[in-house]
C-alpha cells in the first residue's frame, strides 16, 4: 500500500509539472516605447489653441499656418467625422500652393491628391502640397501599399487627414492639428479667430482639457471649431509661436 501511494504521489507531481510547462506564460510588463507611432502617448510641446467660430475663420487660420510652413513638413490632421479637417486642408492647400481658386476635393476615395506650386499674385512661388485622406485604410500596412509617404516628405508639404491611421509610420517630426466641433454651451478655450484673421484675447486654460464633448447633431455644421496645434520635433514650437492669423 505504501508503495502504491508513493507511485500515485509521483504521478501527481509529474502531472502538475507538465501542466506548468505547457501553460501560457503571463507576459511581463514592458516599458512603453517612446518612438512615434509605437503606441506611446506624447503631448509634444503643449501646443497652442485657437477657436474658429466660422468656416471663414477656419480658412484664415489655415492660411496663417501656410505662411510658416515649408516643403518637407508633415501636417497630421486629427478629429472625428465632420470636425472640419477637410475645410482646413482645402484652405491650407490653396494658400500654400499660391492658388486661391484651386479646386481641392476631399481625396477620401482616391486616398491622395497632389498639387503643384503656382506663381502667386505677388510674384512669389507657392509650395507643392500632397493631400492624403487615410479614412478608408485600416492600418500602416495598407498605407504603405497605397502611398509613398517618404517621397512626399522629401518633395512637398504632406497634409494627412485621419493621421491616426498611420500607427508606426507616424513621423517623429510633425505638426498635429487636433480639430473638433465645440458643443452647444461648452466653454471655448483658445485664441478666437475671426473671418479676417484677427484674434481676440486668449481664454485661460485652467479648465480646458482634450476630452471629447458630446455635441447635438443639429449643431455640428454650424458649431465653432477648436484647433490645437501641437509640434513634435524640429522647430515646430518656434513656428507655432509665430502663427499670426
Amino acid at each position: 500500500m505504501r508503495a502504491a501511494a508513493r507511485v500515485a504521489g509521483a504521478l501527481a507531481r509529474l502531472g502538475r509539472a507538465r501542466r506548468r510547462a505547457f501553460a501560457p506564460r503571463r507576459a511581463s510588463p514592458r516599458r512603453a516605447s517612446t518612438r512615434a507611432g509605437a503606441g506611446a502617448r506624447d503631448d509634444g510641446d503643449g501646443g497652442r489653441r485657437f477657436v474658429a467660430p466660422s468656416e471663414g475663420a477656419t480658412a484664415a487660420l489655415a492660411r496663417a499656418l501656410a505662411r510658416v510652413a515649408r516643403e518637407g513638413d508633415v501636417i497630421c490632421l486629427r478629429g472625428d467625422v465632420g470636425a472640419g479637417k477637410s475645410a482646413f486642408a482645402r484652405a491650407f492647400t490653396r494658400a500654400a500652393t499660391g492658388d486661391d481658386g484651386l479646386d481641392v476635393p476631399s481625396p477620401t476615395y482616391l486616398v491622395q491628391q497632389r498639387y503643384d506650386a503656382r506663381e502667386g499674385s505677388d510674384g512669389g512661388r507657392g509650395m507643392r502640397v500632397h493631400h492624403y485622406d487615410l479614412y478608408r485604410l485600416r492600418d500602416a500596412s495598407e498605407i504603405e501599399a497605397m502611398v509613398d509617404l517618404e517621397e512626399s516628405a522629401e518633395s512637398a508639404v504632406s497634409v494627412l487627414e485621419w493621421s491616426e491611421r498611420l500607427g508606426r509610420l507616424t513621423p517623429e517630426t510633425r505638426l498635429e492639428v487636433r480639430v473638433r466641433a465645440i458643443g452647444a454651451g461648452e466653454r471655448a478655450c483658445g485664441e478666437v479667430v475671426d473671418d479676417s484673421g484677427e484674434t481676440a484675447s486668449e481664454e485661460g486654460d485652467e479648465e480646458c482639457d482634450e476630452e471629447e464633448e458630446e455635441t447635438d447633431a443639429a449643431y455640428v455644421d454650424v458649431a465653432a471649431r477648436s484647433f490645437r496645434f501641437v509640434g513634435f520635433g524640429g522647430d515646430w514650437a518656434d513656428r507655432i509661436a509665430r502663427i499670426s492669423p
